[in-house]
């Protein structure tokens, strides 16, 4: 009986494995007949399941209670990876810390950002192939150089 773990066991398990594996995936993509889009598709299936699989709260602490159970040792040496524990995600809740300094800066920084999400709104709204002269500097004023990439977006349904 095939389990989800016995899947697991077949991917690369070393730094080396997954260079060998990446290079041979790539090379078998663009030699392949195969649709490349569906490729793309079972590959991003494939991302989503491993990143909400580390997201989950559940394995989470249960992967943090197994590294527990090496408690004297800083690092542990896991098949080539070395693991430690360290705090993430620390947030500080300055707002309830009751600094009228922090809160005054606080408030000129949403009214600066909200002014300044304003001004690049009219930025990008000035003609392509003409620009403005700014009523108060009188500096003349295009529309700013925009730079983007193009790439496939799966999104599951």
């Amino acid at each position: 009986m095939e389990t989800a773990l016995a899947t697991l066991e077949i991917l690369p398990s070393s730094k080396a494995e997954i260079v060998k594996f990446t290079k041979m995936l790539k090379d078998e993509i663009l030699a392949s007949e195969t649709d490349p889009l569906k490729t793309f598709v079972r590959l991003k299936y494939a991302e989503k399941t491993i990143a909400d699989t580390l997201k989950d709260a559940d394995i989470e602490k249960h992967f943090l209670k197994e590294f527990q159970l090496y408690e004297k040792e800083k690092v542990v040496e896991v098949m080539g990876a070395k693991l430690n524990a360290q705090e993430t995600g620390v947030k500080y809740h300055y707002e309830d810390s009751g600094d009228p300094v922090w809160l005054d800066l606080d408030k000129k920084i949403k009214e600066l950002t909200e002014k300044k999400k304003e001004r690049e709104k009219f930025l990008q709204n000035i003609p392509y192939d003409a620009g403005i002269v700014d009523p108060e500097s009188g500096v003349f004023i295009t529309r700013p150089p925009k730079e983007s990439t193009t790439k496939v977006i799966c999104k599951f349904y």
